[in-house]
Parts: C-alpha cells; sequence; structure tokens
C-alpha cells in the first residue's frame, strides 16, 4: 500500500519520549503515533488525557531524525490511529525502517520548503555590497515565507513576482545556474532606513557543497 502525507505531522510528547501503541498482534512491538493534522493531534491526546502541546515536524529531515532516534520495542509507525481493543485501526502503519529507507527524501538545507525568489526584469532580486575583503559581491535574496517576500518587494518599492522553490533540487539548480554572477545568498534579507540589509548569509561554495545535498 502506498501512503502519502503532507506537511507538518504531529507527535505527541508523553513520559519522556513520545506517544506510541502497543501492537496488539504482537506486544513486543510498539508503533509511534503520527498524527496528520493539529485537530487530530489535540483530539487523541483529549482522548487518552495526555496534557501538553503537540511537536511539529516540518519536513523530511526532522521527521527522519525523530524516528532515527527511536529505540526498541518502537520499530513501527501508524498514522492517524483510533485504537480499539484488538486493532490500531490506523490509516496506514509500516516499520520504521520502511519509512525511513522507502518514504524519506533527506537533505542537509537550511531552511524549510518552499523558500521563495523575487523574479524581476532583470533577473532574481539581489543585493549588492563588499565582501570580508573589500571585494563588490552580489548577494541572491532568497526567502522562508512567502509574506517576507511580499513584504520586501513592497518597502523596495520595485516591480516584481515572487516565484515558489518547492524543493532542494529546485533550489540548487538555480544556484547553480547562477554561481558566476552571485558570491552568496542573502537568507530573509530586510528594508530598513539604511538600506537593504543583509545579516543573515551562505557562500555559494558552502550551499553546494554543504547544505544542498542529500544525506
Amino acid at each position: 500500500m502506498s501512503y502519502t502525507w503532507k506537511y507538518p505531522l504531529y507527535v505527541v510528547a508523553h513520559s519522556g519520549g513520545y506517544a506510541s501503541i502497543v501492537d496488539p498482534q504482537d506486544e513486543t512491538r510498539q508503533l509511534l503515533v503520527v498524527l496528520t493534522s493539529e485537530e487530530k493531534a489535540l483530539g487523541f491526546m483529549q482522548q487518552f488525557a495526555i496534557l501538553g502541546a503537540p511537536r511539529l515536524l516540518n519536513n523530511d529531515r526532522e521527521f527522519a531524525w525523530l524516528l532515527e532516534s527511536l529505540q526498541e520495542p518502537v520499530t513501527m509507525v501508524c498514522f492517524d490511529p483510533d485504537p480499539l481493543e484488538k486493532d490500531v485501526n490506523a490509516a496506514w502503519a509500516t516499520t520504521v525502517e520502511t519509512l525511513v529507507n522507502d518514504y524519506l527524501d533527506v537533505d542537509y538545507s537550511p531552511w524549510n520548503y518552499p523558500v521563495c525568489l523575487l523574479r524581476q526584469e532583470t533577473g532574481y532580486s539581489s543585493i549588492a555590497g563588499k565582501g570580508a575583503e573589500g571585494n563588490s559581491v552580489v548577494v541572491l535574496c532568497l526567502f522562508t515565507d512567502s509574506e517576507l517576500a511580499d513584504e520586501y518587494l513592497i518597502k523596495t518599492g520595485e516591480a516584481g513576482l515572487v516565484e515558489s522553490l518547492e524543493s532542494m533540487d529546485a533550489t540548487r539548480a538555480v544556484i547553480e545556474l547562477l554561481q558566476d554572477e552571485i558570491a552568496a545568498v542573502a537568507v530573509d534579507p530586510e528594508v530598513r532606513e539604511t538600506g537593504r540589509v543583509a545579516s543573515n548569509c551562505i557562500s555559494v561554495d558552502t550551499l553546494l557543497s554543504k547544505y544542498l545535498i542529500r544525506a
């Protein structure tokens, strides 16, 4: 059976770990409970009188880290369970190993997707400035939220379109295409009274060699 989901996913903190269910078919193993919406997570917590707030998993990378931290007897995962006496009654259940190896595409991106660029008549929005050695450099503007991109565009007073990049592959392709023109990527730059500010920059070399790669 194939199964798909959208992020965020939710897990429920409980007793120093995360909520799991004993497999009624094999009591030596347990299934991690994963919920596909906040409403379902809160409903599960209410049903079993669990206090607190569910934890969000925003991407494959965060999900994989959590799964790889699990220890026996939690060797399986169930999505949206509604437990019965002799049945986990989940939308889908599988082993941790299968989920990690066959369903998750893990990379080292320093942000969650989608990310946004601003496409203008002359290309993508960028900022010209000085490098550490005083040389002239150009940095590409990248936004981790479409609202931040819209706000930046409004404050610059320039025309442009917000363009979303949905994956690591798409983002890497754009940066590779521009690597002869840009020195770095400015993450969530701002427009202040003093001008455009890029306080969080990552060099193109670092992005391509350390971050925009698969685990």
